[in-house]
């Protein structure tokens, strides 16, 4: 049996898995945490403006199962971001993890959690195998690296302003471990203004019974709320490490959305307990993340060298997806392990030539364009979604954007893609 193995079981970990089963591999997803889509349990957000389009492309390409998983569990729709107003809606991240496992367990993915990969076996520019801590191998045809970029203790007291308890657990699970950094190949980080390797995670979380008790009524029923932040706690240094290249809005007020299990506040980047305490309706807040309410975690460093099919450069058969790819937002993580899913299948079956999307195609346009920017390293100094900024701004320009389902759909089919990534390909 063609064996894919996944290691990183984030969201972009979730669709290389369901991708390269749908393709007909055999597929392991090895995850170290206890808990599927990694970073996601906080992220809450999705389908902005421009991702509207990908997502769509996505399922009419015939891989839209983890879309349709976080639509189910959504909260509120059509949610006026100051950045990305059109479409986006926030689901309920406390649900999405057990569904998102749900849907992946399905597919068939054989899941492996609470243990990590700490070493590989390569031959010749191959992978064979990767080692978990306990000694087993699990050998495969092809690998995909969805371990992401988050940072790990050491390298956030190393790079400053981190490690303050987040999301990643490192205290419970250890650090991260990179399957590309272990192979010996090529990664790069995102720089700070300063030169400083990595950039903060740009959002806090609150305990939303802390909070005022009608703040808490207005989020939970309009689904964002814009506290405007009094001057003296506004602080123009958070866009210079912002990681999700957040307008002014961001800064100058605190951006407060209903996630389900918390209140977060998108795009704040860092704020500490006692300033948050003087804001009408936060006196008696506690953060929930990060838990120590100082600075954020680091994240964005280990960004894999790799072409325009997620193949790592250097290597036949390893592949790369989600933040280690070059992206973070949830549609872009998603996107980009579908496609690494289906072309480390595709390279285990011995198919020659990979799926490279056209760019005729919002997602094809777009995986070309920051694979480009990366080749070049200015992606290194900022990120790239659809969803706001320069190529939200591309997308319009060039007539990539539409609210027309139909219309995405047509363009699919003209390009002979329909249904490609549901279909095995031996």
């Amino acid at each position: 049996m063609t064996k894919v193995v996944v290691v990183g079981g984030g969201l972009s970990g979730c669709g290389a898995a369901v991708a390269a089963k749908k393709a007909g591999a055999e597929v392991t997803l090895v995850e170290r945490t206890d808990m599927l889509i990694g970073v996601a349990v906080r992220a809450g957000e999705t389908n902005g403006n421009g991702w509207l389009v990908g997502q769509h492309e996505l399922r009419f390409l015939g891989g839209g199962e983890l879309f349709d998983t976080l639509a189910s569990v959504k909260l509120h729709d059509h949610v006026p971001f100051p950045d990305a107003a059109k479409h986006g809606y926030l689901y309920d991240a406390g649900r999405a993890e057990p569904a998102i496992r749900k849907t992946v367990e399905q597919s068939g993915v054989k899941v492996i959690m609470e243990i990590r990969v700490v070493d590989v076996v390569k031959e010749n520019g191959r992978l064979r195998a990767v080692k978990l801590e306990d000694g087993r191998l699990i050998e495969g045809d092809a690998f995909v690296d969805c371990t992401g970029t988050r940072g790990g203790i050491a390298v956030c007291n190393k790079y400053g302003k981190g490690c303050v308890m987040c999301l990643v657990r490192c205290f419970a699970y250890g650090d991260r471990v990179g399957v590309v950094e272990k192979a010996g190949g090529k990664t790069a980080s995102r720089v700070r203004p300063d030169g400083t390797p990595g950039m903060l995670s740009s959002a806090v979380t609150l305990f939303k019974d802390t909070l005022a008790p009608e703040l808490k009524a207005r989020i939970e029923k309009e689904g964002l709320v814009i506290v405007p932040l009094p001057k003296e706690l506004v602080d123009y240094d958070r866009m210079k490490i912002m990681g999700g290249q957040r307008s002014r809005d961001f800064v100058e007020n605190i951006i407060l959305a209903d996630i389900g299990p918390v209140a977060k506040c998108f795009g704040l980047v860092y704020m500490e307990q006692d300033n948050f305490r003087k804001v009408p309706g936060f006196e008696n807040v506690q953060v929930e993340d990060p838990r120590a309410s100082k600075w954020n975690h680091i994240g964005h460093i280990g960004i894999a060298s790799r072409d325009i099919s997620l193949k790592v450069k250097g290597f036949e058969n390893l592949f790369c997806a989600g933040e280690k790819s070059g992206q973070t937002s949830v549609d872009g993580v998603i996107i980009t392990g579908y496609l690494a899913g289906h072309n480390a299948a595709r390279q285990a079956f011995g198919v020659e030539q990979p799926l490279v999307l056209p760019r005729s195609l919002a997602i094809g346009d777009f995986m070309a364009f920051v694979t480009e920017k990366l080749e070049t390293g200015e992606a290194l100094k900022g990120v790239y979604r659809m969803a706001r900024g320069e190529y939200w701004e591309r997308m319009q320009k060039i007539g990539l954007y539409t609210e027309d389902v139909a219309r995405v759909k047509a363009r699919v089919a003209e390009a002979g893609l329909s249904g490609v990534l549901a279909r095995p390909v031996k």
